[in-house]
């Protein structure tokens, strides 16, 4: 990794040939531009176009942390998402592929697009939650968490639901696509809250104060959540939600619920032999 205190281009440029124990000709040679002109621009006499400065930083290999602190301090701006894997095919995950990835896991885990509806989810899932989707929650917007929010089903074994609820009110608050408030609700968000008030009346206080309580979240590539689910049948379950992209040009995430003590896996094989 790079010197974080050194903010000088040519000096960084200077400081990764030099790790890599290059002369100047040599990384001039590999670059295709004259030995005098890198001495020129190491020494800060002379500022190199963006494609010559791109071609050393090509040579040199240098992360993409390092390549876009380099080009910003001379002036040019950073080329990561072009270097970035995602641009190759395959890279992200169609929705059949990430219901196939968490098919085989032996945990609760789900898929949801950008507005928080069930894409697809896992066996341990749907048994944990007592649902089945192939036949169940089929309506239009029928899927979105904060909708079912207010259903007894969910809403009773939720044990730290008002926690749950401020979790989704902070996403739909500092939303990327625009955020949400309620006296002036998106025509999506404004469904999504009729659904919500349809249920049952006792959730409509708590989720009131949890909206009041949250703070916008920024999204974040990676983010997690503790969920506490009180099953009739097996007990208590504790998990910790963990988020992750599953494609970002189709909105997806993948959400695990990892279990986070013993008696919560032997609580899932439980279920597992009384929900088959």
């Amino acid at each position: 990794m790079y010197d974080n205190t050194v903010t000088d281009w040519s000096h960084m440029l200077a400081e990764a040939r030099g790790r890599l124990g290059l002369t100047q000709g040599e990384l001039a040679a590999r670059a295709h531009i004259s030995p005098s002109s890198l001495r020129a621009y190491e020494c800060g006499r002379r500022h190199p176009s963006r494609p010559y400065l791109g071609a050393l930083l090509d040579v040199l290999k240098v992360d993409r942390a390092e390549r876009s602190k380099i080009l910003g301090a001379a002036g040019y701006a950073t080329d990561s998402f072009e270097l970035g894997p995602w641009e190759l095919s395959g890279f992200m995950l169609t929705l059949d592929e990430a219901a196939e990835l968490i098919a085989g896991y032996r945990w609760p885990a789900f898929v949801l697009n950008e507005m928080m509806e069930l894409a697809a989810a896992n066996a341990p899932a749907q048994r944990l939650w007592s649902v089945d989707l192939t036949t169940e929650f089929l309506q239009p917007g029928a899927r979105n968490l904060l909708s079912v929010a207010s259903n007894p089903r969910f809403a009773a074994r939720c044990a730290n639901l008002p926690e749950i609820l401020e979790m989704m009110a902070a996403v739909f608050k500092g939303h990327h696509r625009g955020s949400e408030a309620l006296e002036r609700p998106s025509p999506y968000f404004a469904a999504v809250l009729d659904r919500f008030l349809a249920g049952d009346p006792r959730y409509i206080q708590p989720f009131l104060e949890a909206w009041q309580a949250a703070v916008p979240r920024t999204p974040k590539i990676r983010w997690e959540y503790p969920v506490v689910w009180d099953d009739p049948d097996v007990g208590t379950l504790r998990f910790l939600g963990i988020v992750n992209p599953a494609s970002e040009p189709d909105g997806l995430s993948l959400n695990d619920w990892i279990p986070l003590d013993a008696e919560t896996w032997i609580a899932l094989t439980e279920l597992e032999r009384l929900r088959r």
